[in-house]
C-alpha cells in the first residue's frame, strides 16, 4: 500500500504541478497579461478533450491483454514523460499545446492502471481505506508537483523535475506489483446499454463524481489569477503553494480518517452529502470575502470536503462496477468524470471571470455545483 500510495504521488505531481503553477506562468509569458486567461483555457481544453479518450482507451487496453496492469503503468508514464519534456522546451503555443495534450495521453495510463487495482484486489469491506489512500496521495501530489515548480523554479526546471518525479516514486510499484488473477467478483455479463442508460446505478455514480470534481476543478482553474487580481497578493505562486498545503492537509485528515469509518459504519452517502456542503461553504467564502486570511479558511474547507468525498469515491464507484473482467474499462468510463470538468472548467470560467460577474460569480457557481451532487444522491439505492 505504501508503493502504491507513492505511485499515485508521482502520477498526481505530473498532472498538477503544471496545472497549478507551470501552465499559468508559461501561458502569461507566451500570450502577455491580456491573453493568459484564453490561453490557458485553450491549453488545459485541449488536454482535458485527450484525457476523455485516453483513459478508457488505457482501460480498455488493460483489461484486452488479460487484465495486465503493469505494462498500462510502464507505457503510460513514458508517454507522459515525454509530455513533459516537450513542455520544458515550448517557446510556441502550438508546442504548449502539443506537450500538454502528450502529459494527458500518458499519465491516463497510470492513473487507469492504479485504479483497476483496486478493484482486482481489494475487498468491498475495505474499500473505503484503500480508496481514500488512492484520494489523498493524489492531493499529496498536488503539493509535492507545486512545491517543484516552486523550488526548483518555473519553466523548463520545474517540468524537468515533474518529469523525474513520476517514475521515481513509481518505481517501488512495479518491482513490487505482479499482475495475476483478479478477484473472484464476477457479477452477470456486463450489458451496456442498461449500465449506461440514464438513471443506472452507475449513471447517477458517475454524475456524483462529475459534479464533486467540476466543483474542485473551477477553484484550480484560475486560481493563481485569482489571488493575484482579486486577494491582491504579491507573491501569487507562494500562496498558490500555501493555500495548496492547507488544502491538503485538511482534505488528507478527512479522505484517511474518513475512509476508515466508512468501511467501519459501512455507509457511503453520508460522506458524499457532507462534502458537497463543505466545499461549497468554502467556494462561497471565496466569492464574498476575498481576503487571505478568509481565503486560507475556504481552502481549508474546501480540503475538508474533498476530503470526504475521496474517503468514499472508489468504493462508491466500485460497488456498482460490472463484471472483473471490463472493470479497467468501466473504470476508464468512470474517469471521465474526472477529466471531463478539466475540459469544461476553463470554458465556463474564461467568460464568467473576464466579463459575467468576475471571481465571485464564478465561485458562487463552483459551490452551486457541489451542492447539485445532493440532488442525485438520493437515487443511488445500491449504497447505504
Amino acid at each position: 500500500m505504501t508503493a502504491y500510495g507513492l505511485a499515485m504521488v508521482g502520477v498526481a505531481a505530473g498532472w498538477f504541478g503544471p496545472i497549478q503553477i507551470l501552465l499559468p506562468e508559461q501561458a502569461a509569458r507566451l500570450a502577455g497579461e491580456e491573453g493568459k486567461e484564453a490561453l490557458l483555457a485553450f491549453v488545459t481544453a485541449w488536454g482535458a478533450a485527450v484525457s476523455m479518450v485516453a483513459n478508457p482507451l488505457w482501460g480498455a487496453l488493460s483489461d484486452r491483454i488479460g487484465s495486465r496492469r503493469r505494462p498500462v503503468f510502464l507505457a503510460g508514464a513514458a508517454v507522459g514523460m515525454a509530455g513533459l519534456l516537450v513542455l520544458a522546451g515550448a517557446d510556441t503555443r502550438t508546442t504548449m499545446v502539443l506537450g500538454w495534450c502528450l502529459v494527458q495521453a500518458g499519465l491516463n495510463g497510470p492513473l487507469a492502471a492504479l485504479a483497476a487495482m483496486i478493484g482486482d484486489r481489494v475487498p468491498e469491506r475495505q474499500r473505503g481505506a484503500v480508496g481514500s489512500i488512492f484520494g489523498v496521495a493524489q492531493i499529496v501530489g498536488v503539493v509535492l508537483g507545486t512545491a517543484l515548480a516552486v523550488v526548483v523554479g518555473q519553466g523548463a526546471p520545474g517540468y524537468v523535475a515533474v518529469a523525474i518525479a513520476v517514475p521515481a516514486l513509481g518505481a517501488a510499484l512495479l518491482i513490487l506489483h505482479r499482475d495475476g488473477p483478479v478477484a473472484a467478483t464476477v457479477r452477470e455479463r456486463t450489458d451496456w446499454a442498461v449500465l449506461l442508460r440514464p438513471g443506472g446505478q452507475f449513471a447517477w455514480a458517475w454524475l456524483i463524481r462529475f459534479l464533486l470534481n467540476l466543483s474542485n476543478a473551477l477553484v484550480l482553474v484560475y486560481l493563481f489569477y485569482y489571488l493575484s487580481d482579486s486577494v491582491g497578493v504579491a507573491d501569487p505562486a507562494l500562496w498558490v503553494l500555501i493555500l495548496t498545503v492547507v488544502n491538503v492537509l485538511f482534505a488528507g485528515l478527512a479522505g484517511g480518517f474518513g475512509g476508515v469509518l466508512s468501511d467501519r459504519w459501512a455507509r457511503r452517502r453520508a460522506f458524499v452529502a457532507v462534502a458537497a456542503v463543505v466545499m461549497a461553504a468554502g467556494t462561497t467564502l471565496m466569492a464574498l470575502v476575498p481576503v487571505t486570511a478568509v481565503v486560507v479558511v475556504a481552502a481549508a474547507l474546501v480540503g475538508l470536503g474533498w476530503g470526504a468525498y475521496i474517503a468514499v469515491d472508489m468504493a462508491v464507484i466500485t460497488h456498482v462496477l460490472p463484471d472483473a473482467g471490463t472493470r479497467a474499462t468501466m473504470l476508464g468510463v468512470a474517469n471521465i468524470a474526472g477529466t471531463l470538468p478539466q475540459l469544461l472548467a476553463p470554458v465556463l470560467a474564461a467568460p464568467i471571470v473576464t466579463g459575467l460577474g468576475g471571481y465571485p460569480a464564478l465561485y458562487l457557481l463552483t459551490g452551486g455545483a457541489a451542492l447539485l451532487a445532493l440532488a442525485a444522491l438520493p437515487r443511488l439505492h445500491a449504497l447505504r
